[in-house]
């Protein structure tokens, strides 16, 4: 395969990677491409919806479908989606694709799920050689042992562009396997001056028109969007992924400032990621807006409640997805005179509880980590937190390096007396311009 046929297969890895990100659920969202020897794309595919089909068993799904035996009885049916699995046997695909090239962004699994081993089709369908992104850091998977394919004479390899190229999409999931937690994004708007908001915390706008369409596309990438007291109370966010033709409109086009980062760096390569292929995918995601959809998960604070109009808007927005997908957090009291087990009105809990398929859950003062971990534990990979002053204060000992701080500094918004980003100091690992906006990445950790 030449360098030109190369760089169009990591391309493709990047897209497919992209889609599938923000609606496969628990499961990494993983690319798969069949290419010819010489580097020809005869099937691509990524991990469906939760509980649908996995990358592989999505692209020789397609592949059955559009057999031409099977054209006519076939015609009509969608590439993409959820559908019965085919019966692939080996008279249909083994000779059909050993002279063929497997890449996948993620070891095939070798355990039975919702679906059965993707590694058995691997081996059925027998491509000459299996290139892999990333070894599968789920225990359930028998990671590394690919014996089975070398039996067979499938040459099997990693592929190191292959997982530079995919880890900003499986950076969430392989986390989680590891540690429980998800990986965790914090995020500001800012004023020229690196304040979030005003000394009176009045709601108004920080970041530029021109970058909505590239941090709602940010926000469909996340399996959840959070947000802290405050937040809740002053701004009665939505928090639901979402595009307008105007936002299409008014994107403007993104620059890379830094050059430089490291390899394997998730965080400015999934930033690099939106800035190319938002424009490109927004019909896209538009057209499958709900499946985009993160949960929305909110810390109340029960001294200070959200108006009607926030349970109205939740209400509203349940509705129209058909789908509960808020979660519900107490912020205990810092007061130790004051009693942990402060009840909510009965009005309040039974709101909660109608917008939620999960129990609310209670948070101390360090509970930060009992944060993340139930999240974990629903197996969200990754979190975007919509941060003001609660979210940096409260995850601060919860964070590692992978994580990622982003700020977008507004160039030609002033705060002049307002309340300062608490990372603004920090070194910056990469930046993004769009428009008027600077698109800062940092480290969560403090360098003092």
């Amino acid at each position: 395969m030449d360098v030109g046929k190369k760089k169009e297969l990591y391309s493709l890895h990047s897209l497919l990677g992209f889609l599938a990100m923000g609606k496969t659920g628990g499961n990494p969202p993983v690319s798969a491409v069949l290419t010819s020897l010489d580097g020809e794309v005869l099937a691509k595919a990524h991990t469906q919806g939760f509980g649908g089909n996995h990358a592989e068993r999505e692209l020789f799904s397609q592949l059955e479908t559009h057999r031409p035996e099977n054209h006519n009885q076939n015609q009509g049916i969608p590439s993409h989606g959820n559908r019965d699995q085919p019966n692939l046997t080996e008279n249909q695909t083994g000779a059909r694709f050993t002279e063929s090239i497997l890449s996948v962004s993620l070891e095939p699994c070798t355990h039975f799920g919702k679906t059965p081993p993707c590694r058995d089709l691997v081996l059925t369908s027998n491509p000459k050689e299996l290139l892999i992104g990333w070894k599968d850091p789920n225990p359930l998977v028998l990671s590394g042992d690919w014996k089975p394919y070398q039996d067979q004479g499938i040459g099997v390899r990693l592929d190191p562009v292959l997982a530079n190229t995919s880890l900003p999409y499986l950076q969430g999931f392989i986390k989680r396997m590891k540690t429980g937690l998800p990986w965790v994004w914090i995020k500001s708007a800012t004023s020229k001056e690196g304040n979030f908001a005003s000394s009176s915390r009045k709601k108004e706008r920080v970041s530029g028109e021109e970058v909505d369409l590239f941090l709602q596309i940010l926000r469909a990438k996340f399996d959840a969007v959070a947000v802290g007291p405050n937040t809740i109370y002053t701004d009665e966010p939505s928090l639901h992924f979402r595009i307008t033709e105007s936002m299409i409109q008014n994107a403007a086009l993104p620059k890379r400032v830094t050059d430089l980062v490291p390899f394997f760096d998730a965080k400015t390569n999934l930033m690099s990621a939106v800035c190319q292929w938002a424009k490109d995918t927004a019909s896209i995601h538009l057209l499958e807006e709900g499946n985009y959809q993160p949960y929305r998960v909110f810390v109340l604070d029960p001294n200070q409640l959200p108006k009607e109009s926030f349970w109205k808007k939740q209400e509203e927005l349940t509705e129209q997805f058909g789908k509960k997908l808020c979660l519900f957090f107490l912020k205990g009291s810092n007061d130790p005179n004051q009693s942990e087990g402060l009840s909510l009105p009965e009005e309040t809990k039974n709101k909660m509880e109608s917008l939620s398929l999960h129990p609310i859950v209670r948070l101390g003062k360090g509970d930060g980590e009992v944060f993340l971990k139930t999240l974990g534990n629903l197996g969200i990979n990754t979190v975007l937190c919509e941060a003001g002053s609660f979210f940096p204060s409260f995850l601060q000992e919860s964070l590692s390096d992978e994580d990622c701080i982003l700020e977008i500094r507004n160039h030609k918004k002033s705060i002049a007396h307002g309340i300062p980003f608490v990372y603004i100091e920090e070194p910056i690992v990469s930046e993004f311009r769009v428009g008027s906006n600077s698109l800062f990445i940092r480290n969560p950790k403090r360098s003092h």
